[in-house]
C-alpha cells in the first residue's frame, strides 16, 4: 500500500484521481481536509463555520461532515446516502453508460438544523462546463453531443436562476461561466428539500490568492441569478485560521497570513 497523507481511511475509498491530486505540493484538496477535518476533530467545526456564515452557532451545533461524498468519523468513512441519492436524480442520464464516482461538492456540513455546501478553492478559479469547453454542450453542439440533453436544465436548473438555457449557436452560455456555482447550488438545494434544513451556500479561498477578487466577482454575478436564498457568501481560508483555536492551518501561514 501507498503513501496514505490523509492518515484516515477515506484516502483508499478515494477515485485514483483524487488521490494523485491529494499528493500535489498545491492541492486544494488537501487544504480542505487539512482545515474541515482538523476543526471536525477538534470539535469546533460548527461554530467555526458559524461564525464565517454569521449564522448562531446553534444552527451548526453537533456538525458532522461529510468531504467527497464520504461521511468522515475519526477513525472511518461512509458513503453518505442523501448525496448520493441526490446525484443519482440530477445527473445519472439511465442510459447504462458508466457516470464516474462523484467527489463534488468538496465539503458538506450537516446538523439537526442547518446544511452547509462548501466549494473550497486553493490557486485554481472556480470551474466551467468540460462538455461546453469541450464542444460537445447537449444544448448547443448538436452534432458532437454524446447525450441528447443536459441533466441540470431537463432537471430543474430553469426554476433556480433567471439566465436561459442556451440554444444552438450560443457563444458564451451563463450555464458555463457559472458551472461549478450552479451545480453546487442545484445539488444544495435538493438535498435541502430531502432533509428538510435551511441551505447556506459558501466558497472558500484565499484572500491574498490568485483569483480572490475574480471568484468574489463572479459569486456575486451568479447570486444576482440566482431565485433562491440565502445567497452565496465568499469566506476565506484566512478566515479559518482567525476563527480556530487550535489553528488547523498553521502548516499554511506562510500562504495565508492572518489578516488584520
Amino acid at each position: 500500500m501507498g503513501v496514505n497523507p490523509l492518515k484516515h481511511p477515506v484516502y483508499d475509498l478515494l477515485p485514483q484521481r483524487t488521490q494523485t491530486k491529494i499528493l500535489s505540493p498545491v492541492s486544494e484538496d488537501k487544504l480542505t481536509w487539512d482545515c474541515f477535518f482538523g476543526l471536525h476533530r477538534a470539535g469546533k467545526l460548527g461554530s467555526v463555520l458559524a461564525s464565517l456564515l454569521n449564522i448562531p452557532d446553534e444552527s451548526l451545533k453537533d456538525a458532522r461532515l461529510v468531504l467527497w461524498g464520504f461521511e468522515i468519523q475519526e477513525d472511518g468513512a461512509s458513503v453518505w446516502e442523501p448525496l448520493r441519492e441526490v446525484l443519482s436524480a440530477v445527473e445519472n442520464y439511465r442510459d447504462g453508460k458508466p457516470a464516474g464516482q462523484k467527489t463534488e461538492p468538496d465539503a458538506i456540513v450537516v446538523s439537526g438544523r442547518s446544511l452547509v455546501v462548501a466549494e473550497c478553492k486553493r490557486r485554481s478559479a472556480l470551474g466551467r462546463c468540460s462538455r461546453f469547453e469541450d464542444e460537445r454542450c447537449p444544448e448547443i453542439h448538436m452534432d458532437r453531443r454524446k447525450r441528447p440533453y443536459c441533466q441540470y436544465w431537463t432537471r430543474g436548473l430553469q426554476d433556480l436562476v433567471t439566465f436561459s438555457k442556451p440554444v444552438p449557436a450560443t457563444s458564451g452560455p451563463d450555464c458555463n461561466q457559472y458551472y461549478q456555482l450552479l451545480r453546487n447550488y442545484m445539488i444544495g438545494d435538493r438535498l435541502a428539500a430531502t432533509l428538510g434544513l435551511p441551505l447556506h451556500l459558501m466558497v472558500v479561498k484565499a484572500a491574498n490568492s490568485a483569483h480572490f477578487v475574480e471568484t468574489s466577482a463572479e459569486v456575486q454575478r451568479f447570486n444576482s441569478t440566482m431565485t433562491r436564498a440565502p445567497k452565496y457568501v465568499v469566506a476565506c481560508w484566512n478566515g479559518f485560521r482567525i476563527a480556530a483555536t487550535p489553528d488547523v492551518l498553521a502548516d499554511y501561514a506562510a500562504e495565508l497570513p492572518l489578516l488584520t
